[in-house]
């Protein structure tokens, strides 16, 4: 593999760079988690791809390069997958809510993302406040998995080549390839589970939409929050469900209205756990997007056969 080719090839800017084939983009992803190029190059290749966003080869390619690097487990029947690695910078992170309802309602949730993010508050800030840890190990996270239905994992502990290569940012001052990879991982073999992700640029859309139609995986993806994947409260996007059968990318939530109930008042941990507990014991109703987006979960988990029952359920669990 020659890499000096290869920063030839994507370094020539946003209008003249060529994409990689999914052969050398798998290649190339392949050394770089596993240390194999130089931290010159590697940065050359993280800021040059940034600049000219990745082709949907490369994305795959990417990804298969990261396969190696990840759990594969066996298919688990009415299973979400969530990842957080934004955070909050304004509003309130309810990620954490969002994995927790989901839970309540019969979904085996799987939650991974980073521990800690200087300049938001973190999914993990706010779960270590309610006192639920992160697993240890991959083999402790399998067994709270298939025990207790739910589980919470630091991207360090998943996968730690791509933690070093999310840790990049710091030192370049700039996001790389590795927090959209993040974002579409999954511990579970590819067409296990149902995977949410969002995208923050829509050309970004019918790319991830096409990778997950590619690798046959089940997902619900949308615009999401801040980076995160929750349907923003106050500026609800559509969402998009990508079915592993082949069928085409369908729209299963069309963009909504904003939410008219409370909202937590601002972003700081304390206020988003009261909030957090307020709605998790119905004493404040979930937000209308994220009530929907939750309906759409159970629906294409496989919890319930149709949008109306899944609904008419939570009326009578009183939400």
């Amino acid at each position: 593999m020659d890499i000096k080719q290869i920063i030839k090839e994507i370094g020539r800017g946003k209008l003249h760079a060529r994409h990689l084939d999914e052969q050398t983009a798998t290649a190339l992803y392949r050394a770089m988690l596993n240390d194999e190029v130089d931290d010159l190059s590697l940065g050359a290749i993280l800021i040059a791809l940034r600049i000219k966003g990745e082709g949907e080869e490369e994305l795959l390619g990417f990804y298969r390069g990261l396969e190696d690097f990840l759990p594969q487990w066996p298919a688990l029947s009415n299973t979400i997958i969530i990842p957080s690695y934004n955070g909050a910078r304004r509003q309130a992170n309810m990620t954490p809510l969002l994995a927790l309802l989901l839970h309540k309602f019969g979904v085996n949730v799987f939650l991974h993302g980073v521990h800690n993010d200087p300049t938001r508050v973190t999914s993990a800030q706010i779960l270590a406040a309610m006192n639920i840890k992160p697993a240890r190990d991959i083999t402790e996270s399998h067994r709270q998995i298939l025990e207790t239905g739910f589980s919470f994992m630091t991207i360090d502990t998943l996968c730690p080549p791509l933690a070093k290569q999310l840790d990049l940012r710091w030192h370049l001052g700039l996001r790389n390839s590795a927090h959209t990879l993040a974002k579409l991982i999954s511990p579970f073999v590819a067409q296990a589970g149902v995977r949410l992700t969002s995208v923050s640029h829509p050309e970004y859309l019918p790319k991830v939409t096409q990778f997950f139609s590619d690798i046959g995986a089940k997902a619900l993806v949308s615009n999401g929050c801040e980076g995160e994947v929750y349907l923003n409260p106050q500026r609800p996007s559509a969402m998009h469900y990508v079915d592993n059968d082949g069928s085409d990318i369908s729209e299963i939530v069309a963009r909504g209205t904003a939410a008219k109930t409370p909202l937590a008042a601002n972003k700081e941990i304390a206020t988003t756990l009261a909030w957090t507990q307020a709605v998790l014991t119905k004493q404040c109703p979930i937000p209308l997007p994220l009530r929907e987006q939750i309906i759409s979960c159970l629906v294409v988990c496989g919890r319930f056969a149709s949008p109306t029952e899944a609904d008419s359920w939570l009326v009578e669990q009183g939400y």
